[in-house]
């Protein structure tokens, strides 16, 4: 039976960045009501004024564990439920690891793998008890945005490699945890994603290994996120053949060493085609940390 979104409580982390807004615009059309958190107010009021309703508008700092409690008793208050938690929000730091300050590392952790890890055990009690939507039973459900980097290593960001790597494994348990509970568990997997992050990597140094495949668009991620609510799976990734080749490379991952070099070259000259496409001036040359 193919599910809907229709009539759901959706609450969207990183609501405000160029996937965060175009799931927005997904759910929003597809007649959920929509519960936005970020970081930033003004990113929000502007993800708002795009949309067909009303949404709720809630500012937090997801490294702060009383925000992440914050989030829950708002969208409760309000709305007492919860049926769709949408993990979205995510940073990265393109820096040599050696080089990484205390701070810089906790903060990824904290935004890409403890606040989903929190706000999943936050919302499940209201996950768990599912809704009835047009004489069909829906059970609640929790998607990840995770990212090829939970399956592939990146050399050059090696705490992203390492939250995402956690937020994989975690979803992967809880699936086998919260499935006997009537809970949902989906991730989706993106490569390169075209926004102000890659854009970043791609002139600061960032793995070539961003740029193997064409970069996706956010609506793209944004459509994957609708599927895995339609018709749910474990996993989807964004293209599916990064995928295939992802996985397929993690059989032996010993020969990662050897693999990584030319995989590397044919990213450099993707990356280098983006950077023509885009207009971007390269700061960084990749290697150069």
């Amino acid at each position: 039976m193919k599910r809907t979104a229709q009539g759901a409580v959706a609450v969207v982390t990183g609501a405000a960045g160029a996937i965060g807004t175009e799931i927005a615009l997904a759910l929003d059309a597809a007649g959920a009501h929509l519960v936005l958190v970020d970081l930033h107010p003004d990113g929000l009021e502007a993800v708002q004024a795009r949309l067909s309703r009303p949404a709720q508008l809630v500012t937090a700092d997801l490294t702060r564990p009383d925000d992440i409690e914050y989030i829950r008793e708002q969208v409760v208050a309000r709305h007492g439920a919860c049926h769709l938690l949408i993990n979205n929000a995510g940073v990265v730091v393109v820096e040599a690891f050696e080089r990484s300050e205390r701070a810089t590392i906790e903060r990824e952790l904290n935004v890409n793998l403890l606040a989903p890890a929190l706000l999943s055990r936050e919302f499940f009690p209201w996950l768990s008890l599912g809704r009835w939507q047009d004489g069909a039973w829906h059970k609640g459900q929790i998607v990840n945005i995770v990212s090829m980097a939970g399956i592939v290593p990146i050399a050059e960001s090696a705490v992203y490699t390492a939250s995402k790597f956690g937020l994989r494994g975690l979803m992967l348990a809880l699936n086998q945890r919260f499935g006997e509970r009537g809970v949902i568990v989906s991730s989706v997997l993106p490569g390169g994603v075209d926004t102000g992050m890659l854009r970043h990597e791609a002139t600061h140094g960032g793995s070539p290994l961003n740029f193997l495949s064409e970069p996706q668009t956010a609506r793209q991620v944004a459509q994957a996120v609708m599927a895995s609510v339609a018709r749910p799976r474990l996993e989807r990734y964004v293209p599916y053949g990064d995928g295939l080749s992802g996985r397929l490379a993690m059989l032996l991952p010993g020969l990662l060493p050897s693999l990584t070099p030319l995989m590397s070259v044919i990213g450099e000259r993707g990356r280098q085609r983006y950077l023509k496409k885009r207009g971007l001036v390269e700061v960084t040359p990749h290697n150069a940390s």
